[in-house]
């Protein structure tokens, strides 16, 4: 048989795809599981809305919910508040974890909705370093890595091989088209196109956020393609973004925390910047960086946050629409108050504004890592965090995804049943 590069490019391609087909159906169920996690964390902690008075007026402010934490011998190093009235303030306690107070009576609610966020915690470390089987993490992130590179040849020779060779009616019909009327090797030829085809752009741009993440090279290059400087590198295994403590994605995308999306400067730490030791939160899910699950709790005496409240309600009738207000403690004393406003939802760092209240000068000050100041890597660095798993796009984007693990799902089953027909059947027919 003369190996044409047609026929090297299709035992390339069902090669590839026996040798990472389990790596892609595991990286695909993981990820189907925590696709909606910000709305069935929601769902999960309905339980924390609480009544809203008639005068709403008597809201308390943040320096008033810090005081009730620290009456309970709490250090808070975060506080998210939201603008649905119903809704509790949240407060990090650094490593210690998160706890829910009444923004009307002060009463402490709780930590939540605990066995689901550590449902959520083993799915996406699953996802990104196979921990459930057993493996050292910086051998299932390996895994993982080279599994979404393999994955990434799979679709481009998919395509490869699904262009007809003559562009015809009845061709592209079978190419393009369910048929309900095959069965067996037909079906799955025709399924495994037909998928294939119509999942493979939003596939593309999930496997090329997801390199970005998982590679320091695939980082570096988004930077230098943007004519900017790549970040400094971590420290972790070569070739490979140092890993957080967990959080969906690769290269140190970090743990959620209580609130809204995390700031500039925890994107700039997942970038491959950054200390180590500094806090990750799950998803961009907490507030300012450091806050969260994984941040670190202020050491030393307690901050002062007299006239916090004052500065506060100046930024909230600045910035008319905002959402949510995530502020972490300052990391030196005296230092600003970092702060994040947004405007948006969880996966939509262009609706953030990222200030610095200095308490001391009673002054609102613009963040350098606001998003509209950082350089055009920087932002496409955020924006690739939140393609990987659609958020940028909101409930429809990660809808998208979740058609896409499907996808990933279905063509790896097709896939392994062609095989199985042509290598099993043949013989056992022979």
């Amino acid at each position: 048989m003369r190996l044409t590069f047609h026929r090297l490019i299709f035992w390339s391609h069902l090669i590839a795809g026996l040798l990472v087909g389990v790596i892609v159906l595991s990286m695909a169920v993981s990820g189907l599981l925590i696709a909606y996690e910000t709305q069935l964390m929601d769902w999960a902690n309905r339980d924390l809305r609480v009544a809203v008075p008639a005068d709403s007026s008597t809201r308390l402010g943040v320096e008033a919910i810090v005081a009730k934490s620290r009456a309970e011998n709490l250090s808070p190093s975060g506080v998210t508040v939201k603008a649905d009235p119903a809704l509790p303030v949240t407060v990090s306690i650094g490593r210690e974890g998160t706890f829910y107070f009444n923004p009307y009576t002060g009463q402490n609610l709780g930590s939540g909705a605990e066995s689901w966020h550590h449902f959520f915690h083993a799915a996406t470390d699953w996802h990104r370093f196979l921990t459930q089987t057993g493996l050292e993490r910086p051998v299932g992130k390996a895994i993982t890595g080279a599994g979404t590179l393999l994955f990434g040849f799979l679709l481009v020779s998919g395509i490869y091989l699904w262009w007809p060779r003559h562009w015809r009616a009845a061709n592209l019909k079978a190419a393009l088209l369910f048929n309900r009327k095959l069965k067996g090797r037909a079906r799955d030829w025709n399924w495994h196109n037909v998928i294939g085809f119509w999942s493979s752009f939003p596939m593309l741009l999930i496997i090329l956020t997801g390199l970005i993440m998982s590679y320091t090279w695939a980082n570096n290059l988004l930077f230098k393609m943007t004519g900017n400087e790549p970040p400094p590198p971590r420290q972790g295994p070569p070739g490979a973004m140092a890993a957080g403590p967990g959080g969906p994605g690769a290269g140190g995308e970090g743990r959620r925390g209580p609130g809204g999306p995390g700031g500039a400067e925890g994107e700039r730490r997942r970038e491959g910047g950054g200390s180590p030791a500094e806090g990750e939160r799950r998803r961009e899910g907490g507030g300012p960086p450091g806050e969260g699950r994984g941040g670190e709790r202020p050491a030393g005496p307690p901050v002062a946050v007299e006239g916090l409240d004052a500065l506060l309600a100046q930024v909230q009738t600045q910035h008319a629409g905002w959402g949510s207000i995530s502020l972490r403690m300052p990391q030196a004393p005296g230092g600003p108050f970092p702060i994040m406003l947004d405007k948006g939802g969880r996966g939509q760092p262009h609706l953030r504004t990222m200030l610095n209240l200095d308490l001391a000068k009673k002054e609102i000050q613009t963040s350098p890592d606001n998003f509209e100041q950082l350089n055009l890597g920087r932002r496409l660095r955020m924006y690739a965090r939140f393609l990987h798993t659609g958020e940028l796009f909101g409930f429809f984007g990660q809808t998208i995804a979740v058609l896409c693990t499907l996808s990933a799902m279905l063509l790896v089953w097709t896939g392994f049943a062609l095989a199985w027909r042509r290598f099993f059947k043949k013989a056992s027919a022979q």
